[in-house]
């Protein structure tokens, strides 16, 4: 390794940082660095630049940090309670479970009390609904999948493959007898994007990721004990069923979240942390951070990509993520084949 581990964090801080800054001058209205500059020190709500760069640019930015760090650090902890590099939040159902909890909300929402349904109430049910999905979803998995306190790996992502077409019929069924309205509103889940992001949106994310994050710091020495398996994490001290269940509560506190303002974004949880991991190692002391920091990296210059790619046109930044996700999950499955035939 040619850049100590710590090195190696700080440059791809940096790199997201200088990526930050460029991306408020990229997208269908461009704005010059010159006239970021005059619109920092010279704020006037009037001007376009303002309002572009306030309005829209900014809280996209941060949305997609956000979320980046939100799926890079719960892949991290997803990869380490399965143990293997497969599992990933989409690929297992945490996702769609999420998107199918606001779903049903949105199925069921008019026949809920007038006070669940309107002011500050309302907006707290769609993530409260994706976070009840999510761990509903992750919870019926995890019980599939544990075979004499073990689990299963392979029942594991046959369970996931299951419950995501049972899903998927879910969501099948609500496009089927959906309004025209609820149609359009519906496709911003499916297909997952970062346009509607507001500062109440970030405000409301902002404390979920840092609790999430602070958590699997936290717990970055139990995490490298269960990588040596449960009976030695067990003869350490390590509570190791308490330990996966508050992983199951965090990873679906924030996927759920993420999910119910931006819809699904798949492979990033399943794609970061194998490179955090190739980059680092294992050590959860440098790969949670990593993980964390990639997520936010990849994230916002896939955002980038689905504002530039069909300008002034814009893709769902969903495809964007799969296009790049899946290949590399096909290179995971024939790595992984040819190290079994080995």
């Amino acid at each position: 390794m040619f850049l100590h581990k710590k090195t190696i964090i700080w440059v791809f801080v940096v790199l997201t940082f200088l990526s930050m800054v460029i991306n408020t001058t990229l997208g269908a209205f461009s704005i010059s660095f010159k006239e970021i500059l005059n619109t920092i020190l010279n704020p006037s709500e009037n001007t376009i630049f303002y309002q572009v760069l306030v309005d829209i640019r900014l809280p996209r930015i941060f949305l997609a940090i956000l979320i980046g760090i939100a799926f890079g650090i719960s892949g991290a902890m997803m990869q380490t309670l399965f143990k293997n590099p497969l599992a990933d939040p989409s690929l297992i159902g945490v996702s769609a479970g999420a998107s199918a909890g606001v779903v049903i909300f949105m199925l069921i929402g008019s026949y809920l009390p007038f006070v669940l349904t309107t002011g500050f109430l309302s907006y707290l049910s769609l993530p409260l609904s994706a976070f009840l999905g999510a761990v509903i979803t992750i919870l019926a998995i995890y019980k599939l999948a544990t075979i004499y306190n073990k689990v299963a790996i392979t029942v594991m992502l046959l369970a996931g493959i299951a419950i995501n077409a049972m899903l998927g019929a879910l969501v099948g069924l609500f496009t089927y007898v959906s309004s025209e309205e609820e149609l359009k509103s519906f496709t911003f889940w499916t297909m997952g994007s970062l346009a509607n992001g507001d500062m109440k949106v970030i405000l409301t994310l902002l404390p979920v990721v840092i609790i999430t994050f602070l958590f699997a710091i936290s717990k970055k020495t139990e995490l490298n004990l269960m990588l040596l398996g449960e009976d030695e994490a067990k003869n350490s001290g390590v509570n190791s069923e308490l330990l996966k269940k508050l992983i199951i509560l965090f990873v679906s506190l924030a996927i759920g979240v993420s999910v119910a303002f931006c819809g699904i974004i798949g492979f990033i949880g399943l794609v970061v942390p194998h490179i955090a991991r190739i980059l680092v190692g294992s050590n959860h002391k440098y790969y949670l951070p990593l993980s964390a920091i990639l997520g936010a990296f990849i994230l916002l210059w896939a955002d980038c990509l689905a504002r530039m790619i069909i300008s002034p046109a814009e893709l769902p930044i969903g495809i964007i993520t799969a296009l790049l996700g899946a290949p590399f999950f096909l290179w995971l499955l024939i790595k992984n084949r040819q190290s079994t035939m080995n």
